[in-house]
């Protein structure tokens, strides 16, 4: 790290959260900044020809500053925008995204966007907790920047079910190890489930003592399924599947994606997960063809939506068959060149796009209008108040 101390004015914030300020070194990325503040700051390190920097000081406060109200923001690795109004938070995204499609995708979107917001608190029903090795069971999240974990006793962004959890557990001396925990609240019950890293053993007196808790591990995974309903669809969850977090913006995405397709004859599904989008595809759809690698959110898939063509493969090894609409939700890495290849190679009429990674999106958004697809709609959801995260929902036609 160097030790020099600079000053600068912040541009703009980027993807990732990053304030950007220039310097004598070149183009510095920091954290916990807003448009316009002058800040000193030191030059962290160089990874791969870019300068990652410490902020030292806020010298010329931003009119949209505030103070956080998490005790652990700053250390934590979760929120990064605790210290930005939530009312403003949406403007901050926004032009993230408008930045990204802009500079990767090398496009210019006319207008606004369709903005859906979220309780900026309390809306997190799923999340995966660690236990620091080496040391007592209290579980926490990454401290930023390192491999080390702070014990979490409450989170600002969990609902209070999960958080009664948190203060039992981590409130205990010494409570057991397990290096991993994978916690869902089923939003209907308010129960939660918590999936442990390996089974129990001696730890069993413990886990006793929680009787409100429905604890699963490896090979008792059906202990941890609940049923959750929306919209008048049941579905299958489990600690260990994923599912979307924030029940806030369920019905929005599910009504986004109908409004999108119609009706249709075939339509696949890729990276179906236990399935979010299946019952409203299937009754859309004469067919529907769910792709997924996960077995055990397939298995949930099929128990919870008899009747559906569900097929347990990457979709990177999917041999793309004739369809009127595809719908795609990948990971943050975007859509694979065997999928793009595949969907190109088809010309599908509609291709709906669910992203999680705006630059992934702005990536595969250039391929597909490079090939005779136009961006006929986009849709911004806020899953994750607070963070630096967006998810789009996206209509591409031929």
């Amino acid at each position: 790290m160097h030790k020099t101390t600079k000053q600068g004015t912040i541009e703009k914030i980027t993807n990732g959260g990053w304030g950007l300020v220039r310097s004598d070194e070149g183009v510095v990325f920091l954290n916990y900044v807003l448009p316009g503040e002058c800040v000193s700051y030191r030059i962290r390190e160089r990874s791969r020809g870019i300068l990652w920097g410490e902020l030292i000081d806020v010298l010329t406060p931003s009119e949209h500053r505030i103070e956080p109200p998490c005790p652990y923001f700053g250390q934590c690795g979760g929120c990064i925008f605790q210290h930005i109004p939530y009312t403003h938070q949406e403007e901050i995204k926004k032009k993230i995204l408008f930045d990204d499609l802009k500079r990767i995708g090398q496009y210019e979107h006319e207008g606004t966007v369709e903005y859906f917001g979220s309780p900026p608190y309390h809306y997190r029903i799923r999340a995966r907790m660690k236990a620091q090795e080496g040391r007592d069971g209290k579980i926490g999240f990454i401290r930023k920047g390192t491999n080390t974990v702070i014990p979490i006793r409450h989170c600002l962004l969990f609902p209070d079910p999960v958080n009664r959890f948190l203060e039992k557990w981590n409130g205990m001396a010494n409570p057991p190890f397990f290096h991993q925990m994978d916690i869902i609240m089923n939003r209907d019950t308010e129960k939660v489930y918590v999936h442990l890293s390996h089974p129990p053993k001696t730890e069993m007196d413990v886990l006793d003592a929680f009787p409100e808790i429905t604890f699963s591990w490896k090979g008792n995974e059906d202990a941890g399924v609940s049923r959750l309903t929306v919209k008048g669809w049941t579905y299958l969850v489990s600690p260990t599947v994923f599912f979307q977090v924030n029940p806030f913006q369920w019905e929005s995405m599910l009504n986004t994606v109908g409004s999108y397709l119609g009706t249709c004859k075939t339509v696949i599904d890729l990276y179906s997960g236990v399935g979010f989008f299946l019952p409203l595809l299937k009754g859309a759809a004469g067919r529907v063809i769910g792709v997924e690698s996960h077995g055990y959110s397939v298995t949930l898939a099929r128990r919870a939506f008899p009747g559906v063509e569900l097929l347990k493969i990457p979709a990177e090894t999917f041999k793309f068959k004739d369809a009127d609409a595809v719908v795609v939700d990948p990971p943050r890495s975007g859509l694979s060149k065997h999928v793009v290849g595949g969907i190109l190679e088809k010309k599908y009429k509609k291709v709906i796009y669910i992203s999680c990674a705006s630059a992934a999106f702005s990536r595969d958004l250039k391929i597909l209008r490079e090939n005779g697809y136009r961006l006929e709609a986009l849709k911004l959801f806020d899953l994750f108040p607070q963070t630096a995260h967006l998810e789009t929902i996206s209509l591409f036609t031929i």
